[in-house]
């Protein structure tokens, strides 16, 4: 009977841990799948925020329209951190055609033009 009882408690001792084992596995899973969509809705806001810039939002964005007729192409920020900020501006078939680099501390703007090289370089304020 005692032998009886042991195999029975050891038999249900192993189901019990592959349940857990199984379910820990799953846990595991869906905690991946949520970490991943996470990231995606993350980098398809910051897409969305790079392409949609706001004219106007910027600093510099008074040099751009004074030295080149932004309301002519779309702006895209492809870096953005606390020592520079990074836009190219597009014309209508998407094709870059300027590029402003604002350096943050300093206050320095450069325009390049991606065809007739550096357009503008000057301190800013504001």
């Amino acid at each position: 009977m005692r032998t009886l009882f042991l195999s029975t408690a050891a038999g249900a001792m192993l189901f019990a841990s592959a349940a857990s084992t199984d379910a820990t596995q799953v846990a595991g899973k869906a905690e991946n799948i949520h970490s991943a969509t996470k990231a995606a809705e993350k980098q398809s806001v910051n897409d969305e925020e790079s392409k949609n810039v706001a004219y106007g939002m910027y600093p510099e964005s008074d040099i751009l329209d004074e030295q080149v007729d932004e309301d002519d192409y779309q702006m895209q920020v492809v870096e953005n951190n606390q020592n520079i900020r990074v836009i190219i501006l597009k014309d209508a078939e998407g094709n870059p055609q300027y590029k402003s680099v604002f350096v943050k501390d300093k206050n320095i703007v450069k325009v390049i033009s991606f065809d007739q090289g550096l357009v503008f370089q000057g301190v800013i304020g504001f």
